[in-house]
């Protein structure tokens, strides 16, 4: 069935200024979500007529068992939305060119038949531009968003230099630790157990997940709505709002409440002092918002005096962004690879620690690679600092000393870098559902950092392959396919050569 062919069918021009710009279903939330564009120069949609839109859409399609939300997004043509527009695109889809392409390097000119771009770009981004059809990329997304015709000119300048050399490129960036501070939990309200080491509010100045705090409450509200659709229709839900305020600043919180928790949150009164857990995100006032997810009653614990490190003094994590102009693949000239290569975003990691203990024992280096369509795009790699000398085992073992790590990042900052680098990305590594994902996890859990993604294990991997051995250790597999691993049981050669591991077996023959 062409359903977009069916509603103009069936309404004829009546709504011919609409655009179907995509249909999202979610089984985890019984959801499925259309959505349609149009010009800002239309009259908005009437009730009526959205509730006639929804209404054959429900007729249309077999969504007995899914609730079905229909947005109109009104799409207005200003050059401060284009730009945005383009920098996402250029995130999503071609990372490097965020790092050498300004706002100032961009221009945008509205007509009343297009819109002009002009990117203007050094000879050597524009060589990466015109090998990877960046333009065209960018005029199909852009009308896709905008509903009128880009036209994308590329101006190549001879004055405009790189200032790094693209094709290795080294970012250095300095990490303020997270400055936290001990509560005494009194009772648990609802979630799981928190670390009792919440962050001051100073500290969070953009949305952030996975966020730890604690303060007074002020402003407590409680709100009721009515749900209109789905099974649970006209149905009355509660949420509640207020202020939670520290010594060093305040945030806004919203909690939206079962019916099994209306009388713990009925209870709380203003002053009490809380522990919270959840997302900050841009709330309905467009002011930084606590989306809680945790709760429990605490008190204060005298803080003592401590020095606030400078950001000299905080050690750094080194993330190597590889160009793609130097990739025909760093494997060889192979780039054809299945839908679980080509439709993910992968990092591919692995750990040395001081002992075998995924409970007691410490992480001392974490090597991980991003491998994007094939490609590798960064490398992560860095020593950590474990709170215990390193045994001569493992020294033997990994040839990683004392004084190695002497000067590495704390565990705290290098797993928060880790998060980051990671998010919404699959999770892969030589037996890492046995050995280093416990790690990660356990050292998530203590900082709240939830490490929820998709997981590829490449030794589950070759297990099911067509491989001819009977032992599946890296070493092994990488003989068995070709594949050279230099200086075995250091982390970022471990993790480049299960990169390598990862994309032979899943090349297309």
């Amino acid at each position: 069935m062409n359903f977009e062919q069916d509603f103009f069918n069936f309404f004829g021009d009546k709504y011919s200024f609409l655009y179907l710009k995509s249909v999202t279903v979610s089984s985890s939330q019984s959801l499925c979500t259309i959505t349609f564009l149009y010009p800002s120069q239309k009259e908005n949609l009437t009730d009526d007529e959205k509730e006639e839109i929804t209404t054959f859409i429900k007729n249309k399609l077999n969504l007995s068992h899914l609730e079905l939300k229909v947005k109109f997004l009104k799409v207005y043509v200003e050059e401060k939305l284009i730009k945005k527009s383009i920098f996402q695109i250029f995130e999503d889809k071609f990372k490097l060119l965020n790092t050498y392409i300004q706002d100032d390097d961009i221009e945008i000119k509205i007509t009343n038949l297009d819109v002009e771009v002009i990117l203007k770009v050094s000879p050597r981004i524009n060589e990466f531009i015109t090998t990877s059809k960046v333009a065209n990329y960018l005029s199909k997304e852009l009308k896709n968003n905008y509903l009128v015709d880009f036209v994308i000119t590329v101006m190549p300048c001879a004055e405009k230099v790189d200032e790094v050399d693209i094709d290795n490129v080294v970012i250095k960036t300095s990490h303020r630790k997270t400055q936290r501070y001990d509560v005494l939990i009194i009772k648990d309200i609802f979630g799981t157990s928190m670390l009792p080491k919440p962050e001051f509010l100073s500290q969070i100045v953009a949305p952030k997940n996975s966020v730890l705090v604690a303060g007074y409450i002020y402003k407590i509200e409680r709100k009721d709505f009515i749900i209109k659709k789905g099974k649970r229709a006209g149905q009355q839900k509660a949420y509640f709002t207020f202020v939670l305020e520290d010594r060093h600043g305040k945030i806004d919180c919203i909690y939206f409440c079962p019916n099994s928790r209306l009388k713990d949150l009925e209870a709380l009164e203003e002053g009490m002092f809380l522990l919270l857990h959840g997302d900050v995100r841009m709330g309905l006032n467009n002011r930084l918002t606590l989306y809680i997810d945790k709760m429990a009653l605490a008190s204060e614990v005298e803080q003592k005096e401590e020095k606030v490190a400078d950001e000299a003094e905080v050690k750094d994590v080194e993330i190597e962004k590889l160009s793609a102009l130097m990739q025909d693949n760093m494997f060889g000239a192979v780039n054809h690879y299945n839908a679980k290569i080509m439709n993910n975003t992968i990092v591919v990691f692995d750990i040395e620690t001081t002992g075998l203990n995924p409970d007691l024992d410490q992480i001392i280096e974490l090597g991980a690679v991003k491998i994007e369509k094939g490609n590798i795009v960064e490398k992560f790699s860095t020593f950590v600092k474990p709170t215990i000398d390193i045994p001569f085992e493992v020294t033997r073992l990994t040839h990683i000393t004392n004084e190695m790590v002497e000067d590495a990042p704390s565990i705290e900052v290098v797993i928060e870098k880790f998060y980051e680098f990671s998010r919404d990305c699959v999770l892969c590594g030589h037996n890492i559902i046995g050995f280093d994902l416990k790690f990660i996890r356990r050292f998530g859990l203590i900082y709240n950092l939830n490490f929820d993604n998709d997981i590829i294990d490449t030794m589950n991997e070759a297990r099911v392959s067509k491989l001819k051995i009977s032992r599946f250790n890296l070493g092994v597999v990488t003989k068995a396919l070709g594949i050279e691993l230099k200086d075995a049981h250091r982390a970022w050669n471990d993790a480049f050569a299960t990169a390598q591991v990862l994309l032979k077996l899943n090349e297309i023959k």
